[in-house]
């Protein structure tokens, strides 16, 4: 009930990070990311692997095979840092391409949701290293974590490159809420 909890909590805040996202760039000077460094791509090739190493771990729980199930995890947890390494390595590749922080207020966004969306998953590595050591019930809980962090990545990573000044206006229009 904890996980769901918190969950719930954490979708609610980058909701309201994304709703903020779209009220900001209805502005004018707003200019959208339009160059997406590969590291991104592999960020999400990461999740994708991390999601299924959770889900593998918890099926070797079940089947009662408890040293497989830790093997696992510890993979989970190796594939996960190097999620956290792509996205700063991706953060580099965002700066030397003139994408700093300072430079607009989309990349200022981008830094923040992604690097909201990395502390969630360092956190979740805290509470997977627990897993490690006692297996059972946790890794499925780790299991149903990081597919949700792995969904998660998948709006955050849309909201950033589809959601465009055009997008926005478009929606409120289609709401009527008015827009300058």
């Amino acid at each position: 009930m904890g996980l769901w909890v918190f969950m719930v909590v954490v979708s609610t805040l980058f909701g309201l990070f994304g709703v903020a996202y779209m009220m900001r760039a209805a502005y004018e000077d707003w200019r959208p990311i339009t160059y997406v460094p590969w590291q991104l791509y592999c960020s999400t090739g990461l999740l994708v692997l991390c999601s299924l190493a959770w889900e593998l771990a918890r099926s070797h729980v079940s089947a009662g095979r408890a040293q497989a199930a830790r093997s696992t995890t510890m993979g989970a947890l190796v594939l996960s840092a190097a999620f956290v390494l792509s996205q700063l390595y991706a953060w580099q590749a965002m700066v030397a391409a003139d994408y700093s922080v300072a430079a607009n207020p989309a990349n200022s966004f981008f830094y923040l949701i992604t690097g909201l969306h990395a502390a969630h998953v360092l956190g979740g590595m805290v509470a997977g290293a627990f897993a490690v050591r006692r297996a059972g019930e946790a890794v499925g809980l780790c299991a149903q974590y990081w597919h949700f962090l792995f969904v998660l990545w998948l709006a955050v990573f849309g909201m950033i490159y589809l959601v465009t000044p055009e997008f926005v206006r478009a929606f409120c229009t289609t709401i009527g809420i008015p827009v300058r």
